[in-house]
């Protein structure tokens, strides 16, 4: 089945040719909505497609999504920010997956590359040439292929989502990445939008609450505006609201930690445990707190599990194994 790509763009220059370049060979159709430009965004884009658009921007994600999707010509539609990448294996399984599927949207799993192994669910890059660099990532689900249908379009001016929009019978997930180089370009600091994305995104909360917004600004909330009681009390929603309760849950934990109030960061990270949930990062936060109340054995039992489940980078990975191995240690003094 034919497939369109559409985006939005607006000053892209730093990174769109590689993204159009990676994407051009893959697509039938490439619809790039410019939303005003004042750098070459526009003349790269026209470097690889002839549909390149013109919309006036008015504060509005979802409208201008919409506008390209109302360009789209083939039966597919995939989008992409000028930030990221999708690799040519994996545009190939896309399309072998749109002659045969019944279902009307996919989730991809948007690898948000960083270096802030503190940062919420980090994970360690595999393939440092394919994450440019960055050591590791954060994995945000998120629905980025389905079908050309006039009733499947975007929802919310910031944050924008098309999940309403499809059944949720109607809906998969793929192991399929989509890699997103959000911290590449030096001269736009995503400390700096993700402080604008706040404003916008509490004054879209105030008139229509969802689970996955608070989420998305509660993590704004800890890592850029430093304001962890905001961000505990955004989680805290989310998980009541049924956003990924455990993922949730352990959020509002991680900023009760770095507010040092370890007693409540204690008791949510246990909610999240008995909801199932347990991340690498979680547990080596737990460990501490085992520590800091004295349990040297539940705590390497902590920093153990934090291995098993993968652990961070290869450098933190060896300092937990000297860890647990002095906690040992520790207690089987305490204990002869």
């Amino acid at each position: 089945m034919p497939l369109s790509l559409c985006m939005i763009v607006k000053d892209e220059a730093f990174f769109l040719h590689d993204c159009l370049a990676a994407a051009a060979p893959h697509v039938d159709d490439l619809v790039v909505v410019d939303t005003g430009s004042t750098d070459d965004s526009k003349g790269i884009a026209a470097e690889f497609t002839d549909r390149v658009f013109d919309y006036t921007w008015h504060d509005d994600y979802a409208a201008a999504r919409n506008y390209s999707l109302e360009q789209a010509r083939c039966d597919w539609i995939l989008v992409l920010d000028a930030d990221e990448l999708v690799t040519p294996d994996d545009f190939a399984a896309l399309r072998r997956l749109t002659e045969s599927t019944t279902q009307d949207g996919f989730f991809l799993q948007q690898r948000n590359y960083n270096n802030d192994q503190s940062a919420f669910g980090w994970q360690p890059a595999q393939d440092l040439t394919l994450s440019r660099g960055f050591t590791g990532f954060t994995v945000n689900p998120i629905l980025r292929l389905f079908r050309n249908q006039p009733d499947i379009r975007y929802a919310g001016s910031i944050h924008e989502t098309v999940d309403a929009a499809i059944a949720e019978d109607r809906q998969g997930t793929l192991d399929t990445p989509i890699h997103h180089y959000i911290d590449a370009n030096p001269a736009r600091p995503r400390s700096a939008r993700s402080l604008r994305y706040l404003e916008l995104m509490e004054r879209e909360l105030a008139a229509a609450p969802s689970g996955r917004l608070y989420s998305i600004a509660a993590t704004s909330a800890m890592y850029h505006a430093n304001d962890f009681a905001r961000a505990r009390d955004y989680f805290i929603r989310a998980a009541e609201m049924g956003y990924r309760p455990g993922h949730s849950l352990e959020g509002a934990a991680e900023a009760c930690y770095r507010a040092q109030d370890f007693g409540a960061a204690n008791d949510l990270y246990q909610r999240a445990d008995a909801a199932g949930h347990r991340t690498p990062s979680m547990c080596l936060n737990r460990a501490n707190l085992a520590v800091k109340a004295g349990d040297h054995q539940r705590a390497a039992a902590l920093l153990q599990t934090c291995l098993d489940l993968g652990g961070l980078s290869a450098e933190i990975n060896a300092v937990i194994q000297r860890n647990i191995e002095g906690l040992q240690a520790h207690s089987g003094k305490h204990s002869a």
